[in-house]
């Protein structure tokens, strides 16, 4: 699809280079090629996204994205949160649906984000998310994986690093967060403005802002097992599954 064709769904990886966990992050190349490049990849291939480009504050990243062919949207340096730089970008671009996914999510599932652009495109979301089962719980004592609690609705309850709920009597089955979002074009175009109670800065995880103000998130069921990368373990973690896969 050419840059000037009509745009149903955008899909948009926001990448920025000042990564605090694992500094440089998004430019590792062990792989082959650049970290978010391998997030875009798997965004091209999803069938109802109509355009991916990456949005980014960064001449480095601005070069390499654009030599592989993807259109890229400079943004502020002042974005706090991908979010706010997917807004940014999207409020030049027309569209329904915009996804958000983080450019250090490299094996997420282009079934996945399919589902999620169906979802919104149908009308039955204005936000939605991805989660999969968390059975280990090293894993999950992890603060770097987020965790999610749903209704029976099927929309967010909570995220948090620690683990929740905390099961006093009984089992509950805890849900990994995957750190994709799709929204209705006119509700991402919302986010950046709105207020913080500190919520969100206390748990560094953005979405708990768009809960405090009432845009519900559903929760869908991933199909794939992807895991994001936060750290240098998490980076070889993701080559060694990239070589199995190879061979």
């Amino acid at each position: 699809m050419s840059a000037s064709s009509p745009v149903r769904a955008l899909a948009i990886i926001p990448v920025r280079v000042g990564s605090q966990r694992l500094p440089g992050k998004a430019l590792l190349r062990e792989s082959g090629q650049e970290l978010f490049l391998h997030t875009c990849d798997q965004a091209k291939k999803a069938r109802n996204i109509d355009r991916v480009v990456v949005a980014t504050d960064d001449d480095v990243v601005e070069a390499v994205a654009k030599r592989h062919g993807y259109g890229v949207v400079r943004t502020s340096p002042a974005c706090r949160t991908g979010s706010e730089r997917c807004a940014e970008a999207a409020a030049a671009i027309p569209c329904q649906a915009v996804l958000d996914i983080q450019g250090d999510w490299p094996e997420i599932a282009p079934r996945d984000l399919e589902a999620i652009v169906a979802q919104l495109l149908a009308g039955e979301a204005v936000c939605n998310t991805l989660c999969v089962p968390l059975l280990d719980p090293d894993v999950a004592n992890n603060p770097n994986v987020v965790k999610v609690v749903r209704g029976g609705n099927g929309k967010a309850l909570y995220f948090s690093r620690a683990v929740v709920p905390f099961v006093k009597d009984g089992s509950y089955a805890l849900q990994r967060h995957i750190g994709v979002y799709g929204f209705a074009r006119a509700t991402l175009l919302r986010i950046p403005p709105l207020p913080s109670s500190g919520l969100a800065e206390a748990e560094s995880l953005e979405q708990l802002r768009f809960l405090e103000n009432d845009i519900a998130m559903h929760v869908l069921d991933a199909q794939g097992d992807p895991w994001g990368i936060e750290t240098r373990s998490d980076y070889d973690a993701f080559l060694q599954r990239l070589t199995t896969s190879r061979t």
